[in-house]
């Protein structure tokens, strides 16, 4: 579409021209200033040779972003966005974080509980250098070993010893890996009626899941009551909101 403007011979016969020399449509308009699409129908009886095709081809999937052009629009982001940028935090800065919490919550954090976690493991080279330097004894992985809590209970994760703790603390007499009545299940922590249980890997795990379930509907038919605990409820403050302290004592 020409916008009602006419064009000279001239102009027609340059475009036939830069076609036979195996310009794009677009690459003639733009030479032109006219669109590509009347330059198509000035040169659309122009039949291109392999080479030239070939040659389209190369300079239609060349880059866009050259080296050149990256390293040009990093200094312009430098110089115009560097305001808005956050500072990194520094070395100190990170590893006071990790005390803050311990002496917040009287317990070493886990890597999933800080969203910086790739942060400490580019400063640091992993989780568990952060926490050594910090000074203290890093975390064992969660399910990877027995844990002592601090009544004796032997406790089949880190997880868990935070809870047993957390209930000797408020000196709530427990009792740990209950059965559940005539089955092969058994309850984490187990408080009168109450059944305490820490589903860490909920939705990981199919048979995981499953036992959950079956937890849930014994309780039920039982009128046991069942308190669940996830990851995040791993905080004093959580597990006083999920724990009434007065059923338990």
């Amino acid at each position: 579409m020409n916008n009602g403007r006419r064009y000279t011979k001239k102009i027609k016969e340059r475009a036939r021209v830069l076609r036979r020399n195996g310009l794009t449509h677009r690459e003639i308009a733009q030479k032109l200033g006219t669109s590509w699409s009347i330059v198509f129908l000035w040169t659309k009886n122009i039949i291109l040779t392999a080479e030239q095709k070939k040659s389209i081809q190369t300079r239609r999937y060349k880059p866009t972003f050259t080296k050149e052009r990256r390293k040009r629009l990093s200094d312009l982001a430098k110089i115009h966005l560097a305001q808005y940028w956050k500072k990194p935090f520094s070395k100190r800065k990170l590893l006071n974080k990790i005390r803050e919490f311990y002496l917040k919550y009287e317990r070493i954090p886990l890597k999933r509980e800080f969203n910086l976690y790739e942060t400490y493991q580019r400063n640091f080279g992993s989780w568990n250098n952060a926490i050594e330097l910090a000074g203290f004894e890093p975390n064992q992985v969660v399910f990877s070993k027995k844990f002592i809590a601090k009544d004796g209970h032997v406790c089949d994760s880190y997880a868990e010893k935070i809870i047993d703790d957390w209930l000797s603390k408020y000196r709530i007499s427990h009792k740990k890996n209950l059965l559940y009545q005539n089955t092969r299940m058994t309850a984490d922590f187990s408080v009168k009626n109450i059944r305490i249980e820490y589903f860490g890997l909920f939705g990981e795990n199919k048979l995981y899941d499953e036992t959950i379930f079956r937890k849930r509907k014994f309780c039920q038919e039982k009128n046991l009551k069942l308190v669940e605990i996830y990851p995040a409820d791993l905080f004093p403050n959580r597990l006083s909101k999920l724990i009434n302290l007065k059923e338990l004592k």
